[in-house]
């Protein structure tokens, strides 16, 4: 067999998918869904809450590092902003997470919850809205975060992790 020929079948092994990924996550199957853990996110000037978000509907992808905002309570996005990602510039690489049918994905948000600042300001959040493709997943929040007023207020929001099992909630 000629040297070409095997070098294309090794590339058509190479890059034929052993398993293909499942669709993109529809906002349609998806829950959101927050929970503060009866307050171990509190302490230190900080809080927080464990975001969830449950597949209702057939596996499917879901984006490692989703966009998430909260939200005063006419709706309106307020200057509440994730945190630029420590390592890697212009930041990390966040692979997609498989998300089966009946199982969740969850991330921790973390924000500092009293004026620590030299000059703080606050903006107080009733809800907090997660962009699934075009859809948004709403869940309501009760929270004040606070940041130097010089600047945007931020959170901290980790990358969404699979759960294992099947998770009640």
């Amino acid at each position: 067999m000629p040297i070409v020929s095997l070098l294309l079948a090794a590339q058509a092994v190479l890059t034929t998918p052993t398993s293909a990924a499942p669709p993109a996550c529809s906002g349609a199957q998806l829950r959101l869904s927050l929970d503060a853990r009866d307050g171990d996110f509190n302490g230190m000037s900080h809080s927080g809450t464990e975001l969830s978000i449950r597949n209702t509907g057939p596996d499917c992808t879901l984006a490692g590092l989703p966009t998430i905002q909260m939200r005063d309570a006419r709706g309106r996005v307020l200057t509440a902003i994730r945190q630029k990602p420590v390592g890697m510039y212009p930041g990390p690489v966040v692979l997609p997470v498989r998300l089966g049918g009946g199982h969740r994905a969850v991330t921790n948000l973390r924000w500092v919850s009293g004026p620590t600042f030299p000059q703080s300001r606050s903006v107080h959040a009733t809800m907090v809205t997660v962009r699934i493709g075009k859809a948004t997943l709403r869940a309501p929040l009760s929270a004040v975060l606070y940041g130097d007023a010089r600047k945007p207020v931020t959170f901290e929001q980790a990358p969404l992790r699979a759960m294992e099992g099947m998770a009640a909630g």
